[in-house]
């Protein structure tokens, strides 16, 4: 008898072992499941940020030359930081954003000086009104959700 209760003392204790390695294994799924959707959210709102600096003229009709050389250069920033100076095509699988300001495409590989010339002669109309410019197109990623190239069209 004394044999049998201590195999039935041994059984339970093997059985607890056991729920308790499940749960153990059950909770970690779950927090696993947790931090991977916590990631992927976090890096949805940096992209939604980032996106955000050109979106913002999205169907805007009254855009400043000074709003497009800053859009240039996030765009030049953005070109340098991924180092992707030397592409002169947006590209679906990589982060290259391109600017094109009515016929001109690359506006964003633009000198400082090239950029201070489309200021002086873009700011003021004849009659001292501001010229303004409005976003014809904006093209996101579908591969990395990011914008990729944006249009700006001079108003008449």
């Amino acid at each position: 008898m004394e044999n049998a209760s201590k195999a039935l003392i041994m059984a339970a204790s093997v059985l607890v072992g056991i729920m308790i390695i499940s749960v153990c294994v059950a909770l970690f799924n779950s927090f696993s499941g947790f931090g991977k959707s916590t990631t992927e959210k976090i890096e949805e709102t940096k992209i939604a940020e980032w996106n955000n600096n050109y979106l913002k003229y999205e169907g805007l009709a009254t855009i400043t030359a000074h709003d497009i050389i800053s859009v240039t250069n996030h765009a030049k920033q953005n070109n340098t930081n991924y180092d992707l100076q030397d592409q002169n095509k947006y590209d679906e699988n990589s982060y290259y954003v391109q600017v094109q300001v009515g016929k001109e495409i690359n506006f964003e590989k633009k000198t400082e000086e090239e950029k201070n010339e489309f200021l002086r002669e873009n700011s003021l109309t004849e009659d001292n009104q501001t010229k303004y410019y409005s976003c014809a197109e904006i093209k996101l990623s579908n591969i990395t959700k990011r914008v990729v190239y944006i249009r700006f069209e001079e108003q008449k």
